[in-house]
């Protein structure tokens, strides 16, 4: 079935309303092709906004889990220096 622009659209927003985002996803790339360019350009800035945001968002967590690790080493240390001196 070959959907006009409009119902691509308020199929898309009825997705975005539902707050599935897996399923958006899927019918975003399934009807790619069949988007107003100015709708694809939105969607590809979207996507790379969003993994980009993903990525900065693992690398803060990976950066906090160093640091709490390595902080965990310096008590360890602590500990151990204060067990030696009782």
């Amino acid at each position: 079935m070959t959907m006009t622009k409009d119902e691509l659209r308020i199929a898309i927003d009825r997705l975005v309303e539902a707050g599935d985002e897996k399923m958006l996803e899927r019918f975003v790339l399934d009807n790619f092709a069949k988007l107003p360019e100015d709708a694809q350009k939105e969607m590809l800035f979207a996507f790379y906004a969003d993994a980009l945001e993903k990525e900065a968002d693992s690398a803060v967590i990976s950066t906090i889990q160093k640091e709490g690790l390595d902080a965990l080493e310096k008590l360890e240390g602590i500990k151990i220096a204060l067990q030696e001196k009782h």
